[in-house]
């Protein structure tokens, strides 16, 4: 594992539920493009499976009796979420923050701060 920054091209659909972080730029269409480590990458990865887990999670609770489940996966799914936008932002090139700046994300989810702030 190394600790050069490298180029990777991140795609987020329908929240995370599908997403994908790729070290060569390709033929595929890519959401955002942003430069960092071996291990912040990794960091990335596992906050997309979080999400993931966290959706099947709402799921399953949508469909149980327990009352306050599904707010508590909700709001976790939703702080990863953030925390993927932040890591995005913080490693995105000038492009990829100016996207996010357009997009009313670094406002809204104060991506520029060291902590993410809540809704």
């Amino acid at each position: 594992m190394t600790l050069d920054k490298k180029h990777y091209y991140v795609t987020l659909q329908a929240g995370t539920t599908v997403a994908e972080i790729r070290d060569e730029k390709g033929s595929a269409t890519y959401d955002f493009e942003i430069e960092a480590t071996d291990v912040q990458v990794g960091m990335m990865r596992d906050l997309f499976n979080n999400c993931v887990h966290g959706d099947f999670m709402m799921w399953m609770h949508g469909h149980t009796l327990w009352s306050d489940m599904p707010d508590r996966d909700n709001d976790e799914y939703d702080d990863n979420l953030r925390a993927i936008y932040q890591l995005i932002y913080q490693y995105g090139t000038e492009k990829t923050k100016s996207d996010l700046e357009q997009m009313g994300l670094v406002k809204l989810l104060g991506l520029d701060k060291e902590e993410l702030r809540p809704f």
